[in-house]
């Protein structure tokens, strides 16, 4: 039985990995500081016995030594993060609690010569108008003045930290980009993404905000796709020294999913029937920022080295999960 560590293990990736993972017969460790995390999500991972969980902030190392000092791990799937900020928030905490819980993660995969799955994002792509993104190709970010952009520069800084370790130690890596994702286990906060917020507003009745026109768009897919393509990662030796694409390529708009969403809702909620979309200018909203106007991968890497392709439309997903929700 391999044993696993998790990090952000009750977030909305990390708990449907866990679930993954013990039903594919692994050992899994998971930690989270719990700031985001919620113990409601990691309720079935708890009924097994292959299954730890260990409160924990992996950005001290003290802490680390303490709790999992004991302990052995074949693999570490490294998925905790500060999130992106808007200019109000300091981004500080971003830039430093980023790099090093990832740094801190390493020393520790290194130790115990363990694959290293590392969980980056599609932001590092920035505002690049390469579509659609390619993992080799170039990242095109914003002035550095502007705090938004500090969680894409700590990803990729982590990214490069991560293939140092690789170069340098020869420690088996894999970076995953992951596009937007979402469950019932989704935070219904900014941090969630626009879709399960957006889900939970038309099924409560409420008003759902839309940032400026609603006319950019992203690439979003139910979380078990994101999962799978992360467990793909981790059984195929194939993915090691390689930047992967997770996600999905079904590229709609902002204003297109609220649609698509309010229509959902409206057979699952009479309150749906109070909700109405406002837009909010983007000024207003992250100042000098630069919405990313379209973003979608592309998944010929992923199709390639893993055999991986998302199996769920967006509609399907929103129905899914909107019903879980209603209940």
């Amino acid at each position: 039985m391999k044993r696993v560590l998790i990090t952000g293990v009750a977030g909305l990736i990390g708990s449907h990995l866990a679930d993954k993972m013990l039903d594919a017969h692994y050992h899994v460790t998971g930690v989270d500081n719990m700031l985001a995390g919620r113990m409601d999500n990691i309720k079935l991972a708890l009924r097994s016995k292959a299954f730890t969980f260990k409160k924990l902030d992996i950005s001290d190392k003290v802490a680390i030594r303490k709790k999992l000092g004991g302990l052995r791990f074949d693999i570490i799937v490294h998925l905790a993060a500060s999130k992106k900020i808007g200019e109000s928030g300091s981004s500080l905490k971003v830039l430093t609690n980023n790099l090093e819980s990832t740094v801190n993660m390493l020393e520790l995969a290194k130790k115990h010569k363990a694959k290293f799955i590392f969980a980056s994002t599609s932001d590092v792509y920035g505002v690049s108008k390469d579509l659609p993104f390619r993992e080799d190709g170039n990242v095109v970010l914003g002035p550095s003045y502007i705090k938004r952009w500090s969680y894409a520069v700590s990803k990729l800084y982590c990214e490069h930290m991560v293939f140092a370790y690789h170069h340098d130690f020869g420690l088996p890596v894999v970076v995953l980009r992951y596009f937007g994702c979402f469950s019932s286990r989704s935070n219904y906060g900014p941090s969630g993404g626009h879709v399960p917020m957006f889900i939970k507003k038309a099924l409560d009745g409420d008003v759902i905000t839309i940032h400026g026109d609603g006319s950019q768009t992203r690439s979003m897919t139910h979380v078990a796709d994101v999962v799978n393509g992360t467990f793909l990662a981790i059984k195929n030796d194939k993915a090691i020294g390689n930047i992967i694409n997770i996600g999905s390529n079904e590229e709609i708009s902002v204003r297109g999913s609220a649609d698509i969403i309010m229509d959902t809702a409206r057979r699952l909620s009479p309150k749906t029937k109070r909700s109405k979309i406002e837009y909010v200018p983007m000024k207003k909203v992250f100042g000098d920022y630069k919405e990313i106007a379209r973003r979608i991968p592309s998944l010929a890497k992923a199709k390639e080295l893993l055999g991986y392709k998302p199996k769920m439309d967006f509609k399907k997903a929103v129905k899914i999960v909107a019903l879980e929700m209603s209940r």
